[in-house]
């Protein structure tokens, strides 16, 4: 599995004061959460490697705190029906209740730009794969034969390497500004569907 969020840190200022919200105001919050988690896993799928679909197709929002539970496993484009409820307890709101979103594919180490695979015969293409991607490829070239690499690691030239994401895109989004401004168009969306104070 593959993290998007860091371990014990919230995205979000109203930490402390969620717990002094009364509970129409906490299931505000609680949707607007929810929107956002949404955001960014679309946002993931479409930014991401795309070969037969399945990386794409397995990110997944988990609530922890009291009793971890993961959303249901949807598919990309990824609805708030995939997203779990966060509790609305006050006492649970204060056990640091939050969304991480993951990814279940076993190749996500790969698709992240991770961990170093083997991209070449015997190893790829896979009988059990498309011989071609899906998504659309960004770049074609050739990848070394003789030592492991990055799945986006590939020089130009003559070859028959594809890639349907550039190196190290998962980086890229979560440092670039990519992860802020799904943060912050979820907040909108939630924010207009569940105004605060209304």
């Amino acid at each position: 599995m593959a993290y998007v969020s860091r371990r014990g840190r919230r995205i979000g200022k109203l930490k402390n004061e969620v717990r002094n919200y009364n509970l129409e105001q906490r299931r505000k919050v609680n949707a607007t959460a929810r929107n956002v988690a949404v955001k960014i896993m679309n946002d993931l799928a479409k930014e991401g490697p795309e070969w037969s679909g399945d990386f794409k197709n397995s990110w997944q929002a988990v609530a922890l705190g009291e009793g971890s539970k993961a959303g249901k496993a949807g598919g990309f484009p990824y609805k708030i029906s995939d997203i779990p409820r966060l509790s609305t307890e006050k006492k649970e709101i204060q056990r640091a209740n939050k969304l991480e979103i993951i990814n279940t594919s076993k190749w996500a180490k790969y698709a992240l730009d991770l961990e170093e695979g083997r991209f070449t015969p015997p190893n790829f293409p896979r009988l059990e794969r498309p011989k071609t991607p899906k998504g659309n490829v960004v770049q074609m070239g050739r990848r070394d034969p003789n030592s492991p690499t990055l799945r986006g690691q590939i020089s130009n030239g003559a070859g028959g390497a594809q890639i349907t994401a550039p190196l190290f895109w998962y980086n890229k989004y979560l440092n670039g500004g990519g992860l802020q401004k799904s943060v912050e168009a979820g907040v909108k969306l939630g924010s207009k569907r569940n105004p605060l104070g209304k």
